[in-house]
């Protein structure tokens, strides 16, 4: 009974640290096994019949708006976790990240379904019985002097007095169905003895090399000359590259959401009050502590350390190297905001520094500046509507943007806009001419008019011009490179020393002993398989053909080859095998996943919502 009351207990640490060892310890879980539990947890299982209000489909199954919406709010906080505060960009990531998620979580639980891989209560009751995860193995309930005892272990695995189980049984149901397919997966995954050595061999021996590289990137392309006949050639091969979907375009007018002359004001007299609080008498690290946004000194009073020439802003620093130690100065206004300078100590014995602390202010825009732009805007939209977007124009003074043509799938307009959906959900519902409501995003207010509509298909070569031009210029650009280096090939031949060639031909770069592993980078010219396999088959002191590279052509001489040491091999051999193993089974997940959403019917209406 003891046993069990602890169990329930510790009911909720047990099933998430149950949760993340046995993934670990029987390898239950994976790609599958993972989405599946971010289902069992955060209640996004789509498996039930779904009522209305779809954000979209994969073959039969609906996804519902708020299904989504937490699959995006769950990634988007595993992305803040990462890197702090979200661009637009990776907003917009997280939300594709979150869909392609969702919709592969479905592809594969059909799947696992139409293979009958569901797990059965048999099943599930092995794997408990003979597969303790660490977790329990380790619970106080099951130890016995210290160590794990199996049969208090079974005694309270086989006799259950309530739902202490539940939990633990239904979440290895829901996981095992997930492993069965991984085991599919993985038995497709194979590797030989021979891909293992190979790849441990290129892991473990490092090469020595000279080079001389010709990057693209040093050929001035300005200058190369093409025909309309090279154009022509490449707009038939790469036609289908510049196939577009029906596109629009808008003129729109941007009230962007910047803090304005009264933000600024405000601001400078608060500033200003500090000041006087600070000269009479109260406290400057407390005043830094209340009020101070630089979220690095403000926590320690505003307290900046010893600072000399050039390591502040221009302002701050005249500012700070002009007063006295003890003199309190500002209001200075910088690119941060409004800064309020304590000094507290000065060195001027050489190099000027000094030691001081600051109150930073920032300047932000007020509800009351928001309000006025968004009347603006709002009458720039009647104005438009009651005669038109031109005239509104001239009666507000403003000037009109284009945007880029516009996909359904896009979000975003050019900077100061951003991310905006409505825009682009308003461009490919409207007629040509036709005339939005204010639209807004998180940095500025909008009103747009939709100007064009670019039909989907194969744009005329013209159109494209620019592009071909390019790809021409990159074409003759490696030309000439290898030409140049073939020439180099002739002089190194006849005699020429390398030395030589890096003062008399400009656009070579030639670097001597460099050092990698054979399957790592080399400094200056990458990573190439190609390479790899050439040092495998050249003895120190060879001297390559012409090698092109992905980004120029090259010359290797192999100035030494630090075998690996082969005794070391059957140590290192299962971790070698391990992350060539799972290289494949990533690799054989991807293309399976991609096969099922090829043949899969995949409806995508998030441009309604979002």
């Amino acid at each position: 009974m003891a046993t069990l009351t602890s169990i329930r207990e510790r009911q909720k640490v047990i099933l998430w640290g149950f949760l993340v060892v046995f993934i670990l310890s029987l390898s239950i879980g994976g790609l599958v096994g993972g989405a599946n539990i971010v289902d069992q947890i955060f209640g996004t299982d789509l498996g039930t019949s779904l009522g209305g209000g779809a954000v979209g489909a994969v073959n039969s199954e609906r996804i519902q708006i708020e299904h989504l919406s937490q699959a995006i709010a769950l990634r988007t906080q595993q992305i803040r976790d990462q890197f702090g505060e979200l661009s637009d960009r990776q907003l917009d990531q997280a939300e594709n990240e979150a869909w392609d998620n969702l919709v592969n979580s479905i592809l594969i639980r059909s799947e696992i379904k139409d293979r009958g891989l569901e797990s059965t209560d048999d099943e599930v009751f092995y794997l408990l019985q003979n597969y303790p995860p660490e977790i329990l193995r380790q619970n106080e309930a099951f130890l016995t002097d210290g160590q794990f005892d199996f049969s208090l272990y079974l005694q309270a695995l086989n006799n259950p007095v309530g739902n202490e189980w539940v939990d633990i049984e239904n979440f290895v149901a829901s996981v095992l169905p997930g492993e069965k397919m991984n085991m599919l997966v993985r038995a497709t995954a194979v590797t030989s003895e021979a891909e293992v050595r190979a790849a441990w061999y290129e892991r473990n021996t490092r090469a020595t090399i000279d080079y001389i590289y010709i990057p693209t990137s040093n050929i001035n392309q300005e200058d190369l000359a093409f025909g309309e006949d090279e154009l022509e050639a490449i707009y038939k091969r790469e036609r289908d590259s510049f196939y577009r979907p029906e596109t629009r375009i808008l003129d729109y007018v941007v009230w962007n959401k910047a803090a304005g002359a009264t933000d600024s004001a405000e601001t400078q007299e608060l500033a200003r009050s500090l000041m006087r609080r600070a000269s009479e008498g109260e406290a400057f690290a407390d005043l830094a502590l209340e009020y101070s946004e630089d979220r690095g000194s403000g926590p320690e009073g505003g307290d900046l350390g010893w600072f000399g020439p050039g390591q502040m802003v221009p302002p701050f620093e005249k500012a700070a190297f002009a007063a006295e130690v003890g003199e309190i100065v500002g209001p200075v206004l910088s690119q941060f905001g409004y800064h309020i300078i304590q000094v507290e100590d000065r060195e001027e014995e050489g190099e000027i520094r000094v030691s001081a602390r600051h109150i930073l202010l920032n300047i932000e825009v007020s509800p009351r500046t928001l309000s006025d732009l968004r009347s603006r805007a709002n009458l720039f939209s009647f104005d438009a509507a009651d005669s038109s977007f031109e005239r509104a124009l001239e009666i507000h003074g403003l000037e009109q943007s284009t945007s880029p043509p516009l996909a359904r799938e896009d979000a975003f307009l050019p900077p100061p806009v951003g991310r905006l959906r409505s825009a682009v959900r308003f461009a490919h519902e409207a007629e040509v001419g036709q005339l939005s409501d204010m639209l807004e995003s998180d940095q500025a207010y909008v009103v747009a008019r939709l100007a064009e509509i670019r039909p989907a298909g194969v744009p005329p070569m013209e159109e494209v011009r620019s592009s071909l031009e390019r790809s021409a210029r990159q074409e003759a650009g490696k030309g000439v490179a290898a030409l140049i280096g073939a020439n180099i090939q002739r002089q190194l031949a006849g005699g020429v020393d390398w030395a030589t060639i890096a003062s008399e031909v400009p656009e070579a770069v030639v670097a001597d002993s460099v050092t990698a592993v054979l399957n790592g980078g080399f400094s200056g010219i990458g990573r190439s398989a190609t390479l790899t396999g050439l040092l495998k088959t050249m003895s120190p002191g060879d001297v390559s053909g012409l090698l092109t590279l992905e980004r120029g052509e090259a010359i290797i001489r192999l100035v030494a080859l630090e075998e690996a040491d082969w005794s070391l091999y059957p140590d290192q051999r299962e971790a070698e095998h391990a992350v060539l193993l799972q290289r494949r089974v990533s690799a054989v997940w991807a293309e399976w996943v991609a096969d099922l959403r090829k043949e899969a019917k995949i409806i995508d209406n998030r441009n309604r919502f979002y």
